[in-house]
């Protein structure tokens, strides 16, 4: 089993914790930090907490349950409701992550070494979607589970040329969710996307440069021809006149 560090954000084995004024305290075992699960999410799943309380290491091995100890805060109600969706609005990288590329952040750098970026140069409005991908993001919370939805909002975002803010939006959630397998889908998605629209530019831009290399090249050719036919015309008709009466 285990819980997303509110500190360091990652998801950790449960190995240290503690019932302290009504709430469950759990230690991450990599930043030390402590954190907090709300009685009511435990409430909610009975079989979890009883897991936890009565550890039997002779139970069969499960797949982890993030769910059931993930520290509530107000937004993950909604999170809950929504599947796992995402459950930021402000569209700003969690701690520890680069807030221009969410690449992982080194506290002792003042620049990002994945794109460059001078921490305290950033501008957090410079970095926001457009208030129509802003909702679509929203609306595609609430059908998180659908990858038509996905492929729809996508499709939109590059229509507007907002294909690279969108693949922001899914490395986001995967900076808060680092298992979530349809923002890593949704992430390669992006890329593949980008790919095929260059490659479709370079296209466009290269038939334009070949048609007037070829333009100069019959040009050229008629030219010589041209010229040479005029030579030929000279030369019999200084022939003729030579040889005349």
């Amino acid at each position: 089993m285990k819980f997303q560090c509110e500190a360091c954000e990652r998801l950790v084995p449960l190995e240290v914790f503690r019932v302290e004024a009504g709430a469950l305290v759990v230690a991450c075992g990599r930043c030390g930090a402590e954190s907090r699960a709300a009685l009511t999410v435990a409430a909610a799943q009975p079989e979890a907490v009883a897991a936890v309380a009565t550890p039997t290491p002779a139970e069969p091995s499960v797949r982890p349950s993030v769910p059931a100890l993930r520290v509530v805060r107000t937004e993950d109600a909604t999170a809950v409701a929504t599947g796992g969706a995402p459950v930021r609005d402000d569209f700003s990288a969690p701690p520890g992550f680069c807030p221009k590329c969410v690449s992982p952040r080194r506290e002792d750098r003042e620049s990002c070494a994945a794109c460059g970026l001078v921490y305290a140069n950033f501008l957090a409005e410079e970095h926001r979607p457009s208030e129509v991908l802003a909702q679509g993001w929203r609306a595609l919370r609430e059908r998180w589970a659908d990858w038509d939805a996905h492929e729809q909002w996508l499709a939109q975002a590059l229509a507007r040329g907002e294909l690279a803010m969108a693949g922001r939006l899914y490395r986001l959630q995967l900076a808060q969710a680092p298992e979530d397998a349809q923002a890593r889908r949704g992430r390669e998605e992006v890329v593949r996307r980008a790919a095929t629209a260059s490659s479709a530019e370079m296209t466009h831009a290269e038939v334009p440069l070949a048609a007037r290399r070829a333009k100069a090249v019959m040009m050229g050719i008629t030219l010589v021809v041209a010229l040479v036919l005029t030579m030929m015309a000279i030369h019999f008709a200084a022939g003729a006149f030579l040889g005349g009466p």
